[in-house]
């Protein structure tokens, strides 16, 4: 048989060696996100998650006006993998699987009575209430005090974000 038919033998020494830096270097990586859970519980609507994102400016952050100021940190609470309570700095928006195509952004004062045909408004939920109420402990907690509270909030304005839907490899991630 010669030597070029027979397979390379990799020493058991190197091996071992090999699969503790391949684990050391995918919990090296799993670390560095920039997003990190600070509470979990359960309600009625569901499991309930709170994360603060620190270091916006990655590829799957859109610039709004609701996020334009320098401060590139949020909150995001995700209650059921269906909806998402984005709090930034200046305001406060929600997503909802149902309704991909839209953003609710936080409406403060009355609704008007003499609603344009293009404003539209969707009165705050029991779910809304109940956690928008939440994220003020979570907001006092961390001493953000330059954040957005929902109190005096009546409404979400609704904003069409997507026309024709998502795209096709589109995420249900937060706006």
């Amino acid at each position: 048989m010669s030597r070029y038919n027979q397979l390379p033998v990799i020493p058991m020494k190197n091996v071992k060696t090999k699969i503790l830096l391949l684990i050391f270097i995918a919990l090296v990586i799993s670390c560095s996100t920039q997003k990190g859970l600070i509470k979990r519980e359960k309600i009625e609507f569901g499991t309930v998650k709170y994360y603060v994102q620190n270091d916006l400016k990655n590829d799957n952050y859109v610039e709004t006006e609701l996020n334009s100021d320098k401060s590139n940190k949020r909150i995001v609470i995700k209650v059921a993998d269906s909806v998402y309570y984005s709090f930034y700095s200046d305001g406060i928006s929600k997503l909802t699987k149902m309704d991909k195509n839209s953003v609710y952004r936080l409406f403060y004062g009355e609704i008007p009575k003499e609603l344009d045909a293009q404003i539209a408004y969707k009165k705050l939920s029991e779910l809304d209430s109940l956690v928008l109420s939440k994220s003020n402990k979570i907001l006092d907690s961390l001493k953000w005090n330059n954040f957005k509270r929902w109190n005096g909030a009546t409404a979400f304005n609704i904003e069409v974000i997507y026309y024709h839907g998502l795209t096709k490899n589109g995420k249900f991630e937060p706006y």
